[in-house]
C-alpha cells in the first residue's frame, strides 16, 4: 500500500472540515514567506483534498464573511489573506501543539483556586479561556498548569482567581485534600482519539526517510492533515500529570508521530506551496513597447507599418 492509499484513507476517515483545512493552509503558506493567496493558488492548494472549486470558494467567502481571511478585490483577480487576529490564533495554536503532552508533579506549578465570590457562569468562562491557555483542571476549584509555561495569563487577578505558586509535592497534597472535591476526568475519550490517530498516521510516518515514497503534493497534503489530526486528539486531552493518568498513555506516543511527521514533511511541503503560489505582485504590470515603426520607401511615398 503506497503513501497515496494512507491519504486517502485519512481524508476518509477524519472527514476533515473545509473551513479548518483552509485556515491551516493559510498559516502554512504564510510560515513558509506567503502571507497572501491568489484565489486560484488557494484553489489549487485545496483541491487536492477532495474538496470541489465552487465548495472552495463558497467556503472562503464565508470566512469572509466571519471576519477570519480578508479578500481584497484587484481588477479581475481576488487576492486571500488571514486577518491579524485569525493569524495570531492559528500560531497560538500551534505553539500549543508543538508543547510536549508529558507532564510530572516533579516540576514547579502555577496553581489557580476558585475561592467564590463570583458566579458559576463567570468562573465557567474563566475556565474556558484558562483550558485554551493549556490549564488543565485538577479539581472542580482547582486549575493549574506547569510554571515553564510563560505565555498567555500569568495570574488570576483578571479572573478573580487565586494564584498560587507551588511546587508538585504541595499541589500533589492540595489535590488530595477534601476541600477541593473530586474530580472525574474523562480519559476514554481523548485515549481512543489518540489511538485513532496513531492507527492512521504511522504507516505513513515509517515511509519518511523512504526516496520517492511521499511526493511534493503529498508531503504537503500530509503536514496538514497530520496538524488537523493531532489538533482534534489533543483538544480533548485534559493535560494531568502523567501522576494521575493510566499506564502507557498514549499522548506522548501521538505527539512523537506528529513531530516526526510534521518536521518530516516541511521541506518538501514548502517546495509545492512556493511552486503552486503565484507571487501577488500587485504593481501594475509593465507594457510592452510597441514594436519600432518602420518606413517603406515606395516611389517616393513614406508608409509606416
Amino acid at each position: 500500500m503506497n503513501s497515496q492509499f494512507h491519504i486517502e484513507a485519512v481524508l476518509r476517515q477524519a472527514k476533515p472540515r473545509l473551513s479548518t483545512l483552509l485556515k491551516l493552509m493559510f498559516s502554512e503558506a504564510q510560515a513558509f514567506g506567503q502571507k497572501t493567496q491568489w484565489l486560484g493558488s488557494v484553489i489549487a492548494l485545496i483541491e487536492p483534498l477532495g474538496f470541489q472549486e465552487r465548495t472552495i470558494r463558497t467556503a472562503l467567502f464565508r470566512l469572509a464573511e466571519s471576519k477570519l481571511i480578508k479578500i481584497e478585490r484587484h481588477g479581475r483577480r481576488s487576492l486571500c489573506m488571514l486577518t491579524p487576529s485569525t493569524a495570531a490564533a492559528i500560531q497560538a495554536a500551534r505553539q500549543r501543539l508543538n508543547t510536549p503532552a508529558a507532564r510530572s508533579f516533579g516540576e514547579d506549578w502555577s496553581m489557580l483556586v476558585h475561592t467564590g465570590g463570583f458566579s458559576a457562569a463567570r468562573y465557567a468562562t474563566a475556565r474556558k479561556q484558562l483550558l485554551e491557555l493549556d490549564y488543565c483542571v485538577l479539581a472542580p476549584n482547582i486549575m493549574a498548569r506547569p510554571a515553564s509555561y510563560a505565555r498567555g495569563v500569568q495570574s488570576g487577578e483578571d479572573h478573580g482567581l487565586a494564584l498560587f505558586e507551588v511546587n508538585g509535592s504541595q499541589l500533589a497534597a492540595a489535590v488530595r485534600q477534601p476541600l477541593f472535591g473530586k474530580m472525574d476526568w474523562d480519559l476514554e475519550t481523548p485515549k481512543e482519539l489518540y489511538e485513532e490517530f496513531q492507527q492512521r498516521f504511522t504507516p505513513l510516518r515509517a515511509m519518511l526517510g523512504k526516496r520517492g515514497a511521499l511526493t511534493d503534493q503529498q508531503a504537503y497534503m500530509v503536514r496538514l492533515l497530520v496538524s488537523h489530526g493531532y489538533q482534534h486528539s489533543r483538544r480533548s486531552d485534559p493535560l494531568l500529570p502523567q501522576e494521575l493518568l493510566p499506564p502507557e498513555w498514549p499522548a506522548m506516543a501521538a505527539y512523537q508521530t506528529y513531530v516526526a511527521l510534521y518536521a518530516g514533511c516541511a521541506a518538501q511541503a514548502r517546495r509545492h506551496i512556493l511552486k503552486i503560489t503565484e507571487p501577488p505582485a500587485l504593481e501594475q504590470p509593465v507594457i510592452a513597447a510597441p514594436p519600432p515603426r518602420q518606413v517603406v520607401r515606395r516611389s517616393s511615398v513614406y508608409m509606416t507599418a
